[in-house]
């Protein structure tokens, strides 16, 4: 199988792997460590599979209630079809809906999760009770950026987790991060104080394609195979975005991104609360996920 980005093939020589990291065998201050080398740490097995299934079987079921997926719903095959907008009047409550399923509130914000980012930065930690669950079918993909123009408005002490919930093989859209991306200077001093919700005239977005971006700085995309209960965390400035999904089987992928700060730093209240209005504003409505599994996604 193929790496693929926006319909072209990503040559073999620029992949690399992501490099894992067994939590039972490091320190915190190991964990740290590996952040701050690499940019990143790849966590296997997290969340206890049980509740990942639960989780994703019930967000399936949503799905499936608005024709998105065939039966049976738990295989996640996309239907190429939707009925959203006919059963529900605002697609921002439909997704927030979907997104505050208690089973997986239970997995995105509980406990274990929580313990493990205490861990790494090394004081009680929170996550932002505003998530970017995504549900991708075929032909979509996240295009190359820094998550820094959306979360540091209040504190630069914020990491990453992409939570896996479906068997990503590289032909159903893995995330990709730029092997040492968070060092590269340039990214960091253009990113650092920028807000895409203030300065409206900067695109979060990376413009140069990653095959050039990677081969201009001679550097890898690192990938892997994901597994449900896996997680990828990094940090603010590591360049990063998926692979394109163009599976065969129409299998959709199933991640959520979700953000951790120290407990005792300034909360952006864009993020916390009830009822978060998220980056703009505009609630969970300004997800692309919020679009019907048929609809083509926006470019920030």
């Amino acid at each position: 199988m193929e790496a693929l980005i926006n319909g072209v093939k990503v040559p073999n020589s620029l992949l690399g792997s992501l490099k894992e990291t067994n939590l039972k065998n490091v320190t915190n201050e190991k964990l740290r460590e590996l952040l701050n080398n690499d940019g990143y740490l790849l966590l296997r097995d997290v969340i206890d599979k049980n509740d990942i299934i639960k989780a994703r079987n019930d967000v399936f079921e949503k799905l499936n209630n608005v024709d998105e997926l065939t039966d049976p719903f738990t295989e996640g095959i996309w239907s190429g079809k939707s009925r959203r907008d006919e059963l529900h009047k605002d697609r921002g409550v439909f997704w927030e809906d979907v997104s505050n399923t208690e089973s997986l509130r239970k997995v995105t914000n509980g406990n274990n999760l929580q313990s493990v980012f205490s861990k790494i930065f090394g004081i009680s930690a929170i996550g932002f009770d505003f998530i970017f669950l995504r549900a991708v079918s075929g032909g979509k993909f996240t295009h190359m950026h820094c998550d820094a123009g959306f979360f540091t408005r209040k504190t630069q002490k914020v990491l990453t987790c992409w939570l896996v919930f479906t068997d990503i093989t590289i032909d159903k859209g893995p995330l990709f991060i730029i092997e040492g991306s968070h060092k590269f200077l340039d990214i960091k001093n253009k990113y650092t104080g920028f807000d895409v919700d203030v300065h409206k005239h900067m695109k979060a977005t990376i413009d140069t394609d990653p095959i050039t971006f990677a081969q201009e700085r001679n550097t890898k995309i690192l990938t892997a195979q994901f597994h449900p209960g896996d997680a990828l965390i990094f940090g603010m400035y590591t360049v990063h975005g998926t692979f394109e999904n163009y599976a065969n089987d129409k299998k959709i992928r199933l991640t959520c991104d979700i953000r951790f700060q120290p407990n005792n730093e300034l909360k952006d209240p864009r993020y916390f609360g009830p009822s978060p209005t998220g980056t703009t504003g505009s609630g969970y409505g300004e997800l692309n996920s919020a679009r019907p599994l048929n609809e083509d996604w926006h470019v920030r």
